[in-house]
């Protein structure tokens, strides 16, 4: 850690792949984190993998193989095997215009 008026360079080390990532945040905000501030409060104006780093020690390239993002579901219109369509009644078995 190495203090460059009223900054702080904190250097972290990735525990999977060893990639070391330097984040300057500000003095102040880092002695508030160090006494157990909660990092998003400490420093909102860092980005989340940036807060994520100072925590873990995890490099962005090394959470994304961790937590791949989910793929998107795909909406279903196809309401053609739905029993429930618009005027269907359910406790006579028909639709409305049929009981």
């Amino acid at each position: 850690m190495k203090i460059n008026y009223k900054e702080i360079c904190v250097i972290t080390r990735c525990p999977h792949c060893g990639h070391a990532n330097e984040i300057e945040v500000n003095e102040s905000d880092y002695w508030d984190w160090d006494d157990g501030e909660l990092t998003q409060i400490a420093f909102p104006y860092l980005s989340a993998a940036d807060r994520e780093a100072l925590v873990s020690g995890i490099c962005p390239s090394c959470w994304a193989k961790m937590f791949p993002p989910e793929p998107e579901e795909e909406e279903d219109d196809d309401y053609d095997d739905c029993d429930y369509e618009v005027g269907y009644n359910p406790y006579m078995g028909c639709f409305d215009n049929d009981c």
